[in-house]
């Protein structure tokens, strides 16, 4: 992460807030680093849009529930890392700053040579639960498809009078012969079948 540009945007309440963030990441950035500065919390998730920050570093002084509210919600995106540094937090915020997916939650820490390894640990924290995440994705697709194909095999077993062997390579074939997907095609002879009842 060291030799890749990062886009972040620093939001805070006022200038003071927000400077010792900026400070800590002028200092570890080498120049290269694209760091945008947004004064309140009313436009933060515009912004974050419109932004497309690698990490989004939040200031919040004594937090009020409406604006941990947007950071958390802004953390549920999973658009990017999130860094909240705040003075004080309400009871159960560290809960709901981790259930939200805040990647890191400093309480009365902010100190500028801190803030460059904080951000680093939180983007490669980000990063591999983005990973975790897309590997469930990845199974949970391919477990539903293999539910598709048996379902689908079964009903070819059944009316064509077919083995297992021989519906799985009828299902096969037709994806070949179709360019599509085998869990496509089994998808149509179930709804087909299902049609026919």
């Amino acid at each position: 992460m060291a030799n890749k540009p990062l886009t972040i945007l620093v939001a805070g309440p006022d200038a003071d807030a927000t400077r010792p963030v900026e400070n800590g990441l002028a200092a570890g950035a080498g120049g290269n680093d694209r760091i945008a500065v947004l004064h309140g919390f009313a436009d933060l998730p515009a912004r974050s849009a419109a932004l497309a920050p690698d990490a989004v570093v939040a200031v919040l002084e004594t937090p009020d529930p409406a604006t941990l509210d947007g950071v958390f919600r802004l953390a549920r995106s999973a658009a990017c890392a999130v860094v909240l540094f705040a003075d004080k937090a309400p009871p159960g915020a560290a809960a709901q700053a981790a259930e939200a997916g805040v990647a890191a939650f400093v309480l009365d820490g902010l100190h500028p040579a801190r803030v460059r390894p904080i951000l680093e640990t939180a983007l490669a924290r980000f990063a591999a639960f983005e990973t975790l995440k897309r590997e469930r994705d990845e199974a949970r697709t391919q477990l539903a498809d293999r539910k598709l194909i048996e379902r689908a095999k079964g009903i070819l077993m059944q009316q064509k009078s077919l083995t297992e062997e021989a519906a799985y390579n009828a299902l096969r074939k037709a994806a070949m012969k179709q360019g599509r997907r085998i869990a496509d095609i089994a998808q149509s002879v179930i709804t087909a079948a299902q049609i026919e009842l």
